[in-house]
């Protein structure tokens, strides 16, 4: 408005009815320990400057103290107001003043869409690395870590709209403790990893090493049956195949007889399928502690924070 909204009337019995509209922009010292299940409490006072009570008092009405429009708003709702007077005492005097505190509560459903079911479902994304095999390693780390930094955008996105402060809020401890399980979810892993060992390894090893010792012998033996068997197949040549070996023993020597084959140990493959035994009973474990943990917090959360729902 450009001009002050005023109005001024003067009754016969010499009182006066003084009405004035002002458009405020005020501010209101939230705590958001609590948050997002906090209710504030945004007080409104109205104090005289220079005059006492001696000289001014201001009371409110009996019948309708105040009247407030009914407003949406997007975050908080306006639960109800409480008129009250708040007439301040110094040592010039007494002022007289008038409060009115308006009662706002936050709305759950946002945080609730927005913040914690997608926190829940990526805990739980986290766990399915508890149904893929040990040896997949690169699967399971992968899955970890994208959980793991997924939920580090998740709770920075929940702060972006509050200020900075230095004390713990209900969301913190609701974001830390998903952060935890998805990190003892990676965790997990890391002890699968330690009971199976590098027992497959070795096995890949050693079954890739016996097979091209098989090889070789395979190779050796063929070369030598391939000579023996001139004599049977050639009878005529018998002189010929005979000068020939002769020839062969003066020149060079022939090559010692082939190593018998490498047998594996069946004690290794025993060790291996034991260890792989018990990384399948940390996974069978986690898949029923890990849901059943989370299930819990939950429970203790929800009920903790119902009387601000």
């Amino acid at each position: 408005m450009t001009v002050p909204n005023h109005y001024l009337w003067l009754y016969k019995d010499k009182s006066i009815l003084y009405m004035v509209k002002l458009t405020l922009t005020l501010s209101c010292a939230m705590n958001f320990e609590m948050y997002p299940h906090d209710t504030q409490e945004c007080k409104l006072q109205m104090e005289s400057l220079s005059h006492t009570t001696e000289d001014l008092k201001f009371e409110w009405e009996s019948e309708v103290p105040l009247v407030v429009d009914p407003i949406q708003l997007p975050q908080l709702q306006l639960v109800k107001n409480k008129t009250s007077d708040c007439t301040q005492i110094y040592s010039t005097g007494n002022f007289t003043c008038l409060e009115v505190i308006f009662v706002l509560k936050r709305r759950l459903g946002y945080y609730l869409f927005h913040t914690y079911i997608p926190t829940c479902l990526i805990v739980v994304m986290s766990w399915v690395s508890f149904w893929i095999q040990p040896e997949a390693a690169p699967a399971r780390v992968t899955l970890g870590v994208t959980s793991l930094l997924t939920l580090s955008t998740q709770h920075a996105k929940s702060q972006a709209a509050l200020p900075p402060v230095t004390y713990l809020k209900a969301v913190d401890l609701f974001m830390s403790a998903c952060t935890l399980f998805v990190f003892l979810a990676l965790m997990e892993y890391c002890l699968v990893n330690i009971v199976l060992g590098d027992s497959f390894d070795n096995k890949a090893k050693q079954v890739a090493a016996d097979a091209k010792n098989n090889d070789k012998v395979f190779h050796l033996a063929s070369r030598m049956n391939f000579r023996g068997s001139a004599n049977v197949e050639h009878p005529h040549s018998r002189v010929m195949t005979t000068a020939l070996v002769q020839i062969g023993n003066q020149g060079n020597q022939l090559p010692p007889p082939p190593p018998p084959p490498v047998q594996r140990q069946p004690n290794n493959n025993c060790l291996a399928a034991e260890k792989r035994m018990r990384a399948l009973a940390v996974d069978r474990f986690s898949r029923v502690a890990f849901p059943l943990t989370f299930t819990v917090l939950n429970c203790i959360y929800w009920i903790t924070f119902a009387d601000y729902l």
